[in-house]
């Protein structure tokens, strides 16, 4: 999934074993850092541990401290980095440049073999923990985690709280500190870790850069087709066959929860591409269809070691009564079933579906799914098969059901430090029909379901010859957006479209890119195009309420992200549509095809329109402040827009060290280049459960009123990076048709200076120019 060119492994007596991998269409070099202790390796003593070291690791080195350390230096070269404890695995990963990957590792390698676990930083980042607890109990997915684990009768460790909090790490930290030091040093062994590193770059010239990181040798050891990743295994995962009920005001749905053992863990993927299709036949599509609810689906991957996978199927977007629960569970024994006697050509067409969403992820977040076992770019004969797939399937046994309801009498559970709505009774399985024909696979010869008008390989119009294929792009007009609500209907209803595009070999994004929410549809020919706009007008939603911007005040910081368009935006629910390699009779066909939408249509332009400034809401839950403000650079040459992305780059490490490290003020805190309504400029996240939104607004304009710039200056940006879509084509059809403007009457500003472009943002933030929103 994503071809690998060429790989080398080198294992070390005394340190971690190195694979190297050249893996052509990674724009970016990406390491992963994999130690096998999670918190399940944890003292029971202390709760929250395994956490807790990972965020203490990024304190720093022995030889990178600081400005210099990998966190500030990777957001300094305009590069991304994370880190995840997992019950059974801790990694550590980032992507940069490749000609920077030398000088990450290096910071990556000081941290995790040398950390420096100081008192004050062991202060500040259990305090940090103690925002992130506040925020994740306040989390439907995280509550709707904790009950399902809590029913887990073994192992035990499922059950017990790790996050942590400042009740679990207490007011001992010279205790606190000796435990870290204790469960670092057992189970940070660098002999038992593995180092993944991937570029588009050859091997050699990988090691060539790395090899005096590790002390690598000349020759590599030898390659096994499919290296087991190093994660600590668990007994087999069981409970009684049970059913709960969790109230969760916001997610009402049915989770159906099971193990499955996978002796080939690459066939992953292609198990969740067929089990979150929404093509006609799928069971998402069956199961709503039977039900009479429009329902969502999704895949949440709890748990997993080298033999088996612990994971919830949700569908989502409906209150589930006891039949309907009962119904759909049957519905799924039966896709189980159906789905087991996939054919090869069916198989390998999951496969490649699977394969094109793995290329879409970011270089490290592909790097760690490879690391896990979860993708292998080598193809052999054997993997093409289905067989393994098959008998995993076969292999389930044990269902839970978990549904989420806004009214029922339930009773409190404590589970992973969380207090959950819950209560939990028997499962009682009821016998099955076979009607296995009631689901499609794909590919078929023609869908002859009457819900849609089917997509089919087809002839060009005669006189029509494409060049490079059709394809067309719909987004919000210039001043307009769409709400967190319309796009979610609108997701749900035309997902069955989105779904068979992909099916017909076409392409379908539809995300946010650059701060607008984008629906690019490609193919080949003119006639798969045209009957693609057929089934989005059959499947266009018959009532789609007009954006507000109301209720803002209770989404979580992620969603509030998400509508910042919409925020920021002059009018709502306005559309204009631009179509590439067609001709002006073509494009007027599919003009009119569209006009029968309910949408309110603009021409295709650049978004001039002014910001409206600021937003107050209350939240419907106290507890936290947080502020988001955009604040557009007031650009007058192309010169001035690297300036600032200079200062980009320079602001997210100073703003991340001075707001979240020293001065505490919460766990989610940011300040970022981004793109907003075709503008560039800086996006400010805070968030605090201690602070006023005023208070946060005052921490900001005095960050920006104290900060110097280094007298040696900053690195020099040649190019200006705009935010990726994922996908390359699509990012060079928005460079071409959207091209940001940037005020180029004084192209050759020479003048323009660091210190100007921080002097006018300054007096930006002090106006509250741009967009702020306030929610406390």
């Amino acid at each position: 999934m994503g071809k690998i060119a060429e790989a080398r492994r080198y294992c070390l007596s005394s340190g971690p074993e190195v694979n190297i991998e050249q893996i052509p269409h990674l724009q970016r070099a990406a390491v992963v850092w994999i130690f096998p202790v999670g918190s399940h390796q944890e003292p029971k003593e202390w709760p929250g541990l395994a956490h807790l070291t990972e965020h203490m690791v990024f304190s720093g080195g022995e030889q990178f401290v600081e400005q210099q350390r990998l966190m500030p230096w990777v957001q300094q070269q305009g590069g991304r980095l994370n880190a995840t404890t997992q019950q059974n695995y801790t990694a550590y990963y980032f992507e940069v440049d490749p000609a920077d990957l030398r000088q990450g590792l290096l910071r990556l390698k000081d941290m995790l073999t040398a950390p420096r676990f100081a008192s004050a930083d062991l202060l500040r980042e259990t305090a940090v923990i103690d925002e992130e607890f506040r925020l994740y109990t306040r989390s439907p997915h995280a509550l709707a985690s904790a009950a399902l684990h809590s029913q887990v009768e073994h192992p035990s460790a499922f059950a017990e709280f790790h996050i942590g909090n400042a009740k679990s790490f207490g007011n001992d930290i010279t205790a606190l500190g000796a435990a870290l030091e204790y469960f670092y040093t057992q189970g940070y062994a660098l002999e038992r870790s593995q180092v993944w590193i991937a570029s588009p770059l050859s091997c050699q010239q990988q090691y060539d850069e790395v090899a005096d990181c590790f002390l690598l040798p000349d020759t590599p050891s030898a390659i096994d087709s499919q290296p087991v990743s190093r994660v600590v295994e668990s007994v087999a995962i069981g409970w009684q066959n049970w059913q709960g009920e969790i109230r969760l005001a916001k997610q009402a749905g049915l989770g159906i929860t099971q193990v499955i053992e996978m002796s080939r863990l690459s066939d992953w993927p292609i198990l969740v591409e067929l089990m979150t299709d929404t093509a006609p036949g799928s069971l998402c599509q069956v199961i709503s269809r039977k039900l009479g609810h429009h329902l969502s689906v999704r895949v949440e991957r709890h748990y997993h070691d080298n033999q088996q996978i612990f994971f919830t199927l949700w569908l989502e977007g409906a209150d589930f009564s006891e039949e309907d629960a009962q119904r759909s569970l049957a519905f799924w024994q039966q896709w189980r079933i159906a789905a087991s006697q996939l054919s090869t050509p069916q198989f390998a067409h999951y496969r490649q579906l699977a394969q094109t969403e793995a290329r879409r992820l970011p270089a490290m977040e592909f790097l760690r799914e490879h690391a896990l076992g979860f993708i292998f770019a080598a193809s052999t004969e054997i993997e093409l098969i289905p067989t393994p797939l098959q008998q995993a399937l076969s292999s389930i046994n044990c269902f839970a059901l978990l549904r989420s309801r806004q009214e029922s009498a339930i009773q409190t559970v404590e589970c992973q430090g969380l207090t959950c709505q819950f209560q939990v009774s028997p499962l009682v399985m009821r016998g099955m029909t076979n009607d296995h024909d009631a689901f499609i696979f794909y590919p078929q010869p023609r869908v002859t379901s009457k819900d849609v008008l089917p997509i089919t390989a087809s002839v060009c119009h005669e006189g029509y010859e494409p060049k490079g294929g059709v394809s067309m792009l719909l987004r919000p007009a210039a001043g307009a957006a769409i709400s967190d609500e319309v796009r979610a209907i609108i997701t749900q209803s035309l997902s069955p479209v989105f779904s068979l595009v992909r099916h017909a070999a076409g392409k379908v994004i539809w995300q946010q890119v650059n701060g607008n929410d984008l629906l690019f549809i490609r193919f080949e020919q003119f006639a798969d195009l045209q009957e693609c706009v057929a089934n989005m007008i059959e499947y266009w939603p018959s009532e789609l309420p007009a954006s507000s911007i109301g209720g803002y005040g209770s989404l979580s910081l992620r969603e509030l992200l998400q509508n910042v368009p919409s925020l920021l935006a002059e009018k709502l629910d306005r559309w204009m549509v631009h179509f590439n390699g067609l001709t002006q009779p073509y494009t007027e066909i599919l003009h009119g095809m569209l006009s029968n939408l309910p949408l309110s249509w603009q021409r295709f332009q650049v978004d001039k329109r002014p910001l409206l400034q600021n937003r107050v809401y209350q939240a419907s839950e106290s507890g936290s402040a947080t502020i988001v403000a955009f604040i557009p650079y007031p650009l007058t040459s192309y010169q001035s827009l690297l300036v600032y992305q200079q200062l980009a780059g320079y602001y997210e490490s100073a703003f991340y060290h001075q707001l979240r490290e020293v001065e505490a003020v919460g766990y989610a805190v940011a300040c970022r280049q981004r793109v907003y309504r075709d503008r560039w400029g800086l996006q400010i996240i805070l968030q605090s459960s201690h602070l006023s939104t005023q208070q946060l607004y005052e921490r900001v304009g005095e960050f920006f009123q104290r900060l110097t710039l280094p007298e040696k200056g900053l690195t020099v940006q040649t190019d200006v990076a705009g935010e990726s879509s994922g996908d390359e084509e699509l990012d060079r059809y928005l460079r071409a048709h959207l091209p940001l403007e940037t005020g180029k009457q004084n192209d050759n500003d020479q003048d323009f200076t660091l210190a100007r472009g921080h002097t006018a943002l300054i007096e930006r933030v002090k106006d509250k120019q741009g967009g702020w929103i306030s929610i406390e």
